[in-house]
């Protein structure tokens, strides 16, 4: 074999180990999520990696807030709630998606001056615990729907700006 080859394969060899973190998926390297919600009667449990993060000065529609969000995915469905605290003091302001059972259910009370769209109503309340927390969600889809429960995480990350 020739040096040169060699030192090709060693090469490309080393790139593939320093790739290969960069695209794995949430569930591959997220924090321990753990949820419990009954959505419109059915259960949805989710418990393995997901996707917590958070993020002390976050702008919705313009607004300055606080950021929290969590998603956890697996064969029986999806859930993603993302809980914003506004830094003039009100209320917290939610959107949660959920898929299960061949639907899907939509809750979003965010809503400033800015802008947002109210669809659904509900509660969604956060309770920090170390460096993770939880959320309890009580709320009806925009189509109907009752959705009870929580969702942990363990930990949470820094939001990642995409984009430009």
């Amino acid at each position: 074999m020739s040096i040169r080859r060699i030192f090709m394969e060693s090469i490309c060899a080393v790139l593939m180990l320093a790739f290969s973190g960069v695209a794995q998926s949430p569930t591959e390297t997220g924090a321990d999520v753990s949820i419990a919600l009954n959505v419109a009667g059915q259960t949805y449990a989710f418990n393995g990696k997901g996707e917590c993060t958070y993020e002390p000065v976050a702008y919705i529609y313009g607004t300055r807030a606080q950021q929290w969000s969590v998603e956890g995915n697996n064969a029986q469905g999806s859930a993603k709630l993302t809980l914003w605290r506004l830094a003039a003091g009100s209320v917290d302001m939610f959107s949660f998606y959920a898929a299960t059972g061949g639907k899907v259910y939509v809750v979003k009370t965010v809503k400033t001056s800015g802008g947002g769209e109210v669809e659904g109503s509900g509660k969604a309340t956060f309770t920090s615990a170390g460096s993770g927390g939880t959320f309890t969600i009580d709320a009806t889809a925009a189509k109907g729907g009752k959705i009870t429960g929580t969702m942990k995480c363990s930990a949470f990350s820094a939001v990642v700006v995409e984009g430009g």
